[in-house]
């Protein structure tokens, strides 16, 4: 059997045998033969499998089934071959996903005295040739015993590490330890090296900054921290393809830049993601949906760059393991972490999974549900509302679904190497932002900045750089070339190539906005907006927690926010000939404030409320905030359909209007 992935249409799909398979499966630590077969018949083609012996964090067993990886070398497949009957049995020509841990078990931690647990301290071990080897070599005899035995029905495998298997470095907070002292000598080619400690790594003599010539080896350090588990898992990516040869897809949880709020982001070791996602041997990619964004008034959100993703012909999933309203809030005892923000109802669980949905779909992402602990999903209603979404999957995979977005987002992990980590400059920056961005009215395409050379730049008016702080060369060449020309705004927050090669300097943030940037002399968090004339926004914003380092504008064309303290410029416009250059001194910019910068960059706006709006060239998502009316202004007259109701709607002078109660989602797709 062979497996790839194509796009149809726009979005990519799982091709197996020329069979065009919709990427939306089923996932459990406990599958019963209710739940997989309860999926089974709503449509389901794919199904995850989790062969494991570990404890999750939880500490109840991830998997009722046993270990397969019983000591050095030794192996206990049959434990793997009942479940693997049990979905067979209950989903008889549906195609599977094995996902395994490559942790250290207990026995191996018996065995080599002194030896972290990669599940808890995942960097301490991550670069010891011995774990690596002896891992491998089971990845190898597990993916080869699947691959003799049940080939004609796995579709792909998911690696699995460190905390909740998802490649975290949770318990170590980065710490040292003679595994990894060996590794940092080996990275950085020099025997004579130590890890820095804690005092020397974490001070920053920039402020909130790292300064490059005077705090080189703490950066040395924390670039070595983050390749390492980028690396690890390249490692073992490589020792699968050796078996799987590119015939199956394969697939970790990395790359939560956006979802890692405050020190979590550096000591758990995502911000290397690019090297995974740009991997040939990396077919997919998930994460669940945002932890942050999941509430019934939320918006739903991803933690990844998805959009440079779905640029590489990288398949996202998108776990829906939210505490619907049938989730035991324990097991076994121990409780589930979010149960406290279970769904009251029915109902909202309904709301929710239509609003992920409806991320995804338009989007072009995959998506499974994940019945965690059994019983979550125990509902005809709920079945049905799977059924009805593969049903418009299918029926959406013959019609193009490609962006329409003005607006590019770009994000990054290479300049949070020299930040300070305590800052929760990433918190601010990043993960706050986005819902912002999820309510300003407009679709945004998000990057990573590595891409900043492989967009189309004619489908964007306005540009967002929402931690840039140290840019590359290739960078600023662009920047130069393709978005600081005609017709062109760029919004730039906080400190835009502030660590300019090896120097840190207000110069350079100066020199990229076109404005005069200075630093404060006295602490500020927050920013009052009036755009006057422009507009009736008037909101306020700004950091979550005082910084050591921020900036205020001088020399602008139009101020639209000052610090509430010093009165200084911290929101302000500067047209540059005919591109326009915009400065905001914090991030967590509100939805109505970024709408109102939208609208001066020229974006369309479809959303004239604070409603989330999803939107790709046939489809418009809306999940509203409240009840009441809700008018969305198209870029056309048309006629719309409402794909979960059926409802037809025909646009007269381009404005949609209809009523709506809080968490209604509607989805539209033009005729």
């Amino acid at each position: 059997m062979e497996v790839k992935l194509v796009k149809q249409n726009g979005a990519l799909k799982i091709n197996i045998n020329n069979e065009m398979i919709e990427p939306l499966s089923f996932k459990s630590f406990r599958p019963t033969d209710k739940n997989i077969s309860d999926f089974y018949k709503a449509g389901v083609k794919l199904f995850s499998i989790l062969t494991s012996g570990l404890n999750s964090i939880l500490g109840v067993q991830y998997s009722l089934f046993g270990e397969s990886w019983i000591g050095e070398n030794e192996y206990d497949f049959s434990v793997v071959d009942e479940q693997i009957d049990l979905f067979r049995k209950n989903a008889p020509d549906a195609y599977f996903a094995l996902m395994f841990q490559m942790d250290t078990r207990e026995w191996y931690l018996e065995q080599n005295e002194g030896c972290p647990d990669s599940f808890r301290c995942l960097s301490q071990i991550a670069g010891n040739k011995q774990w690596r080897e002896s891992a491998a070599a089971y990845l190898k005899a597990i993916i080869n015993h699947v691959e003799e035995k049940y080939g004609d029905c796995f579709y792909g495998y998911f690696l699995l590490g460190g905390k909740t298997t998802e490649w975290f470095s949770a318990y170590d907070y980065a710490e040292s330890h003679p595994y990894k002292e060996e590794a940092y000598k080996e990275y950085r080619k020099d025997q004579s090296v130590t890890i820095p400690d804690k005092e020397l790594r974490e001070r920053c003599s920039a402020g909130t900054f790292y300064d490059p010539a005077q705090d080189k080896e703490a950066i040395e350090y924390w670039r070595f921290h983050h390749e390492l588990i980028a690396d690890t898992i390249l490692y073992f990516a490589k020792e699968a393809q050796s078996i799987i040869k590119h015939k199956k897809l394969l697939g970790v949880y990395f790359g939560y830049l956006f979802e890692l709020d405050g020190e979590r982001l550096w000591n758990d070791a995502h911000l290397a993601y690019e090297k995974v996602f740009l991997s040939d041997d990396i077919d997919m990619i998930s994460s669940p949906s945002s932890y942050a964004h999941r509430k019934h008034s939320d918006t739903s959100a991803f933690m990844v760059t998805y959009d440079t993703l779905a640029l590489h012909d990288k398949l996202y999933y998108l776990e829906f393991d939210h505490i619907t309203h049938l989730a035991p809030q324990y097991i076994d005892g121990f409780a589930i972490p979010g149960f406290d923000s279970q769904f009251a109802n029915e109902q909202e669980t309904i709301d929710v999974m239509r609003r992920d949905f409806m991320l995804c779909v338009t989007k072009g992402a995959g998506l499974w549900w994940f019945d965690m602990f059994e019983g979550w999903f125990y509902s005809e209603t709920m079945m049905n509302e799977v059924k009805a979404m593969i049903e418009i999957s299918k029926k959406l995979a013959q019609i193009p679904n490609k962006s329409v977005s003005e607006i590019a987002v770009f994000a990054e992990g290479e300049s949070l190497l020299y930040t300070d980590k305590n800052a929760d400059i990433n918190t601010d920056c990043l993960g706050l932002q986005r819902e912002g961005l999820a309510r300003m009215g407009a679709p945004y395409d998000l990057y990573s900045i590595a891409d900043i050379d492989n967009i189309e730049h004619d489908n964007y008016k306005l540009y967002i750089f929402l931690n840039a702080f140290k840019m590359s060369e290739k960078t600023r060449e662009v920047l130069k070339k393709k978005i600081k020309v005609q017709n062109k705004t760029v919004l730039w927050i906080y400190a835009p190539d502030y660590i300019h090669n090896e120097a840190v300097s207000t110069k350079y943030i100066s020199e990229m906005t076109g404005m005069d940037i200075c630093l404060l002399s006295q602490e500020e968090v927050t920013v009052d907006v009036d755009f006057g004339d422009r507009g009736e926004v008037s909101n306020s914003y700004g950091c979550s927690k005082p910084q050591k380092t921020m900036f205020y504008a001088e020399n602008a064309d139009e101020v639209w926010g000052r610090y509430r303290n010093s009165k200084k410029a911290a929101l302000a416009c500067k047209k540059l000939g005919d591109f326009n250059s915009i400065y905001s001194g914090a991030g967590n910019i509100p939805g109505n404030v970024l709408k109102n910068i939208a609208r001066f960059a020229g974006v369309h706006i479809y959303g004239t409320g604070n409603d989330a709006i999803f939107v790709s060239e046939k489809l418009i998502g809306v999940y509203p905030e409240k009840e009441g009316e809700i008018e969305i202004v198209l870029d056309d007259t048309t006629v719309l359909e409402e794909l979960f109701s059926k409802e037809q709607f025909n646009v007269m002078e381009n404005v949609l209007k209809f009523k709506a109660r809080k968490g209604e989602a509607r989805l539209f797709l033009k005729r």
